[in-house]
């Protein structure tokens, strides 16, 4: 038998439970073989491949071996080779893309016959157990033939799209821009929220608030004035109203209290830990996960990062319970801290019964992220950040909710309403250790306290009115734009009534996916970093007006991009056709495109990652301001950087052969590239 996975470290978990050993650059025992992937061994072949045509159309799409990979693409294809007549396994994640990696490879060793595959379903943490019941209940491979044929539609509509449209807009600007399905939706969405806020009209209004206090004095309570449900005003008319019924007696007309219950938050997929790093430490997406990758790879104390789960699988209870334990017995916390957690251990929700960290229904490819053990000693200040934050949200998932009353009164004075809320607190559950460790927690202002009050006693004692203006939306920053790529539908102006009401459209792209595109969009200056806000260049903005005047502006439209999502899953191979259909009518129509000359540049600085700009006689970044001196010098030696050089010089490449003169006026040929400074050097 031949055991498939994705990652070396699965195929390391699967010999260990089933007592294999390395040897030859695989993992044996017997006959009986383990090999693994390295994520994506093959990738769909270049343009070139297929010859000078256009709309490149496919009819059959062919695979190329990934150089960087080649050697253990060999392998795997040699020992699938092997076992061609023996049983295989295939144990790659269980989701669509783990998927299309299997039937990739099979593909590349020439196996057709798939009666004697097996496919290994399970996305739990991979013990011992786990692993020998995954493998006695591996159904056949022909079951996941559907989910084959989703992954490899949409692996080749979005090649399709890319590939045609980018060569297409570019002939049609004149300039070389680059579209997507993800990332142009995504650009869009950045758009229309900048759009929003430069044009946002901030209008004034006014809040009236009372403060009430017993007549004989004590705790004061404080409330807003309201009128048909409204507790802002466009005119302070009503200030001098209220004003004169101070030191009247107030009226209790209506009381209430509910009972609520605040569960504690649940263990972070990639996106959830992401958007936490983003607001406690100021970490991008793409470093938060780098982070998290080296957590798991280098000093092996966190699960497998890249997971959209939030979840554990219910064959993980008493894998949790161990760490759990042992984690609060490391010495890691405060000793007050760790005390106080060993005393509700016992009675924490480690069991089938917390569906909130147990769910099987809710489990995808792999479980959420955990810390495994205590965090080694040689971890680095940011590896620390991020470990305590997984630490912290693991410990916290497994204690008990929050239970307070929520009370909300109706207070009359001299005929006029004010609305009186407060809270309290009758078991404050994993709120107790929330702030225990974490300096970042934002705890916000403490709601009064109604208890004991002695409502028949109460007199407005002061009237405030608070002059305030509407404020426009918040630009996106690396957390927000986490959130809308999670669920899109509701930054689209174009998604319907009935798109709404049905709720299905799916996400832009995969957690182990979303922190790619803004990087991408910065790369291409089409957006750019303002302090933490992204706002779109003048490049982005004529991009997307090139795109919506064209065949293709579906591009941009946030809800159809998504919705793409709904119609492959219903009938892949339609889903494909139709897009092969939309890529040859779209380019074979013209449009007018238009490409200001400030923005004609899609170099992006190596130095800070802002955008580079053309001055009288250098190329500089526009982030000089924030302190960035990063400057490339029009004429170098006597020959002059075009706009082609400065962008292969700012993506770390070089450019073509400079005929070149020294200062003894003496000729020589070279080419140029940057330095570790990021300073001009000659390649002779």
């Amino acid at each position: 038998m031949l055991i498939l996975t994705e990652k070396p470290s699965v195929a390391k978990d699967f010999a260990s439970a089933l007592g294999f050993r390395f040897s030859g650059g695989t993992y044996q025992s017997g006959k009986d073989e383990i090999t693994n992937c390295i994520g994506h061994l093959f990738a769909l072949e270049e343009p070139s491949h297929y010859g000078n045509v256009f709309p490149i159309i496919p009819s059959q799409f062919d695979y190329r071996i990934n150089p960087p990979l080649e050697k253990q693409a060999r392998l795997v294809i040699s020992r699938l080779k092997a076992h061609r007549s023996d049983s295989i396994l295939i144990a790659t994640d269980a989701d669509r893309e783990g998927e299309i990696i299997a039937r990739e490879c099979l593909a590349a060793a020439g196996i057709t016959d798939f009666s004697r595959i097996k496919r290994f379903w399970v996305s739990q943490a991979l013990t011992k157990e786990v692993i020998q019941d995954g493998i006695r209940s591996a159904r056949p491979l022909h079951d996941y033939d559907l989910l084959s044929e989703q992954g490899f539609a949409r692996q080749k509509s979005d090649w399709l799209v890319g590939m045609n449209f980018c060569r297409y807009i570019t002939r049609q600007a004149g300039a070389r821009l680059v579209v997507g399905r993800v990332q142009t939706a995504v650009l869009s969405a950045i758009e229309q929220r900048c759009n929003a806020i430069r044009n946002f009209k901030s209008e004034k209004y006014f809040e009236h608030y009372g403060v009430f206090r017993p007549a004989r004095g004590g705790t004061e309570i404080h409330g807003i004035y309201f009128e048909n449900g409204e507790t802002g005003f466009n005119d302070n008319s009503r200030h001098e109203k209220l004003a004169a019924c101070i030191g009247k007696q107030a009226r209790l007309k209506d009381s209430r209290t509910e009972r609520k219950t605040e569960n504690p938050p649940q263990l972070y997929n990639l996106n959830a830990a992401q958007k936490d790093a983003f607001r406690h430490f100021g970490y991008s997406a793409d470093k938060t996960l780098k982070i998290i990758q080296s957590l798991y790879e280098k000093l092996k104390c966190v699960s497998y990062p890249r997971t959209p789960s939030r979840v554990m699988g219910s064959g993980n209870v008493d894998l949790c319970r161990k760490i759990f334990g042992s984690l609060i017995d490391s010495g890691q916390l405060e000793p007050s801290c760790s005390e106080r957690l060993k005393k509700v251990l016992s009675a924490s929700d480690i069991s089938l019964k917390n569906k909130r960290v147990f769910n099987d229904s809710k489990l995808e490819a792999h479980h959420a992220i955990i810390p495994l053990k205590a965090l080694p000693e040689n971890a680095g200040e940011e590896q620390k950040d991020i470990y305590w934050m997984i630490y912290n949200r693991f410990t916290l998932a497994f204690l008990p909710p929050c239970e307070y009353e929520k009370q909300t009164c109706i207070l009359q004075a001299g005929g006029y309403n004010f609305k009186i809320t407060g809270k309290r607190i009758t078991n404050s559950g994993y709120k107790d250790f929330e702030t225990c460790w974490d300096e970042n927690e934002e705890t916000g202002k403490p709601e009064q306290s109604l208890e004991n009050i002695d409502w028949s006693s109460l007199v407005l004692s002061s009237v405030e009115t608070k002059e305030k203006w509407t404020k426009p939306p918040a630009h996106f920053n690396e957390a927000s734009i986490l959130s809308f790529m999670e669920n899109p539908r509701q930054e689209d102006r174009h998604v319907s009534v009935q798109d709404e009401t049905r709720r299905k459209l799916a996400g832009l792209g995969t957690a182990a996916t979303r922190h790619t595109f803004i990087p991408k969009l910065i790369k291409y200056g089409y957006i750019a970093m303002e302090k933490k806000n992204i706002v779109c260049t003048p490049l982005g903005a004529s991009l997307l007006n090139a795109v919506r005047g064209s065949a293709i502006k579906s591009l941009a439209n946030i809800s159809e991009t998504t919705s793409w999502e709904e119609r492959l899953d219903e009938n892949p191979g339609k889903f494909l056709s139709d897009i092969k259909t939309f890529v040859r009518e779209s380019v074979s129509r013209e449009a007018r495109i238009e490409i200001p000359a400030a923005a004609a540049t899609t170099a992006v600085c190596p130095a800070c990652g802002k955008g580079i700009r053309r001055g009288k006689a250098n190329w500089y970044c526009t982030g000089y301001k924030e302190g960035c001196k990063f400057v490339l010098w029009e004429t170098i030696a006597g020959a002059k950087l075009t706009e082609k050089d400065v962008i292969k010089l700012c993506d770390g490449g070089k450019t073509g052969t400079k005929h070149c003169t020294n200062k003894a006026g003496r000729q020589f040929d070279c080419k140029f590239l940057l330095d570790e400074n990021r300073q001009i050097k000659f390649e002779f």
